[in-house]
């Protein structure tokens, strides 16, 4: 049996077999070794090989957090998280860590949906499995690059199966505007073949909804208001998502893949650490059992004074977005809590896309266009569930920041708020100011600089592949 070979690929591991431990794989001989010839045959097969792919998103959502919420003034690094600290001040450097496994994991996803993409058509099987397999991988696909594109800019663009270190690089970095269009073809195409979640059981699988809910963030997110429009209209219209009546029920281990998830992480206690750590990550250093079990808690993404003060009086989102741990006055989230035997055997989900952000994008996007009104309908309905007042007679400035302020509570500690502030453009001037505030952890050391509106290119890519060029302001 021929060993797969690991190919260097963007300077990253790209491997045609790389699956992450999952259910109904197939029965093989050698379970480390997998000869390329021997696989991709069957419908089995390709079954086997989606649900790795699902798999494979963990590792790359199980610190997520790191970078999509502790630059931001959500959440900060502490004295028992001094190696996170760069990340919170924003003077991380191209060999750091957490940038290079975001990365890595990314395109190792992508990879594997290439290999997907580029061996199913040539397998006889049921021809709407056939379909709904590569509608997923494009969703997947789709998803990773976002991730990549709106952290790093210009990158690799990838969409072939990769055999030879040579050809792997060749790739070098595409513009952003590329990337973008590759993103919204694979949408487009997933959005035409993925069942709704009213046709399917909600299992965690990628669904017509998840897609036009990632599609309308991507459009959102280039500000083409007119574009993300219909897509968000029709997935509102469609009636197949609500927001939950309780706020703290929609975040419960036991209601996982409720109504107003589209699209989360699904994470597994079964003994093979394919379960989540969230709960113990998240919990105040210290704490013991009072909060989760089965590990030490470590107070990562501890969040901030100015998110504590930044909810309203009364808001009932407030005591599970963010409580204070009485005995050290650390704030951490309740949306993770669950009580594991050990680490990574919790069985929260992350969320990635559920209704209640969707709603806040189609706010924005009527209210860019000159809808204020419809804007704040669709505003009020989130701000309702809190038990807030609705808002009324705002113009569209003063629209546009109740929306923002609004995703901020709504969304803390689910990794939208470097995002929000990256997509307005507002990252330098919120930043500023939340560090002029000097309320926080080290908050003098923070370099607030605009070009970190980027990430660098990791160095082990750039020292595998001189020829991939770096952000503005890392040379």
């Amino acid at each position: 049996m021929k060993k797969i070979r690991v190919v260097a690929a963007i300077a990253c591991c790209w491997t045609t077999l790389s699956m992450v431990s999952c259910t109904d794989f197939v029965d093989l001989k050698y379970p480390t070794i997998v000869g390329q010839d021997q696989y991709y045959n069957t419908q089995s097969d390709f079954q086997a090989a989606v649900n790795g792919l699902y798999a494979s998103l963990r590792p790359v959502y199980n610190d997520f957090h790191t970078l999509a919420e502790l630059p931001s003034d959500n959440t900060q690094a502490n004295d028992y998280t001094l190696g996170l600290l760069s990340l919170d001040q924003m003077t991380w450097l191209d060999n750091n860590t957490n940038i290079q496994n975001l990365w890595l994991n990314s395109y190792r996803v992508i990879g594997q949906a290439n290999t997907i993409l580029a061996r199913i058509n040539a397998i006889a099987m049921d021809e709407n499995v056939k379909a709904r397999f590569i509608a997923e991988a494009k969703f997947i696909r789709a998803l990773m690059y976002f991730n990549l594109v709106r952290f790093f800019g210009d990158v690799p663009l990838v969409v072939n199966e990769i055999k030879t270190e040579a050809e792997a690089y060749g790739y070098l970095r595409e513009s952003a505007q590329v990337v973008y269009d590759q993103i919204e073809l694979d949408l487009t195409d997933a959005i035409a073949i993925l069942p709704s979640v009213g046709q399917v059981e909600n299992d965690g699988r990628a669904t017509k909804g998840a897609a036009q809910g990632l599609l309308g963030t991507v459009y959102v997110t280039q500000h083409s208001f007119e574009e993300a429009l219909p897509v968000l209209a029709e997935l509102i219209g469609d009636g197949h998502y609500k927001l939950l009546d309780d706020y703290e029920a929609l975040f419960l281990a036991s209601n996982k893949n409720n109504e107003e998830m589209l699209f989360s992480i699904q994470y597994h206690s079964n003994g093979n650490a394919e379960g989540s750590n969230f709960s113990i990550l998240f919990a105040p250093f210290g704490s013991g059992t009072e909060i989760t079990s089965g590990g030490n808690p470590a107070q990562v993404n501890e969040g901030t004074q100015d998110l504590w003060d930044a909810f309203e009086e009364g808001d009932a989102r407030k005591p599970v977005a963010i409580a204070k741990y009485s005995p050290t006055g650390v704030y951490y989230t309740r949306k993770f809590l669950d009580k594991p035997t050990a680490n990574y055997e919790a069985n929260n989900n992350w969320p990635v896309l559920r209704y209640a952000d969707v709603k806040l994008l189609y706010a924005e996007t009527l209210n860019e266009l000159g809808r204020g009104s419809d804007a704040m309908d669709e505003l009020n309905d989130v701000r309702r569930r809190a038990d807030l007042d609705g808002l009324s007679g705002l113009g569209q400035a003063a629209l546009r920041d109740a929306i923002q302020q609004e995703r901020r509570v709504e969304l803390c500690f689910e990794g939208h708020r470097w995002f929000d502030l990256l997509r307005t453009g507002n990252m330098v001037d919120v930043m500023s100011a939340y560090k002029e505030k000097g309320v926080g952890y080290q908050v003098d050391s923070y370099e607030v600089d605009p070009y970190k509106v980027l990430l660098p290119i990791p160095f082990r890519e750039r020292s595998l592949n001189p020829k991939l060029t770096q952000n503005n302001g890392y040379e």
